[in-house]
């Protein structure tokens, strides 16, 4: 099992460098917008997927199609947030539409392929949000003009 989350920290890692090198060509930054290729995961409001029954997200608004949570790490007695996507940003998933990120979840030890490079898609249908599995998809950060 060790060995599996190593293999998997390390094609991760190899997806992040692959990630910041297309967006550079010789150390400037390309016209085109930021994106990473990440994993996705899908939630909805059910006690398998989330201990918030009343479906507030972490911005205080009503979970709903179109939003995205990201993944929070408990480090020094404080929620951090370390992956590259940010609250509040706007998103396009290619190939599936634009969200917003309004939520957050938690990964623990167990679930460590799920870590800050996953982005878990809301699903008003538990059977749906498991249906979604895990994808790998592209996600572009929208800039805001």
């Amino acid at each position: 099992m060790r060995k599996l989350i190593i293999i998997v920290q390390i094609i991760t890692l190899f997806i992040l460098i692959s990630s910041v090198c297309n967006n550079k060509i010789s150390g400037v930054a390309k016209e085109s917008q930021e994106f990473y290729y990440m994993t996705s995961t899908g939630y909805s409001i059910h006690p398998n997927c989330t201990p918030n029954d009343e479906g507030i997200t972490a911005t205080q608004t009503k979970a709903h199609e179109g939003v995205v949570a990201i993944n929070v790490d408990w480090v020094d007695d404080k929620w951090v947030i370390r992956s590259p996507l940010k609250l509040g940003q706007k998103i396009y998933i290619e190939n599936v539409g634009p969200f917003s990120i309004e939520d957050t979840g938690y990964f623990t030890e167990k679930n460590f392929h799920f870590d800050y490079w996953n982005v878990d898609i809301y699903f008003e249908d538990y059977d749906e949000a498991k249906e979604w599995g895990i994808q790998k998809v592209k996600v572009t950060i929208l800039r805001e003009d």
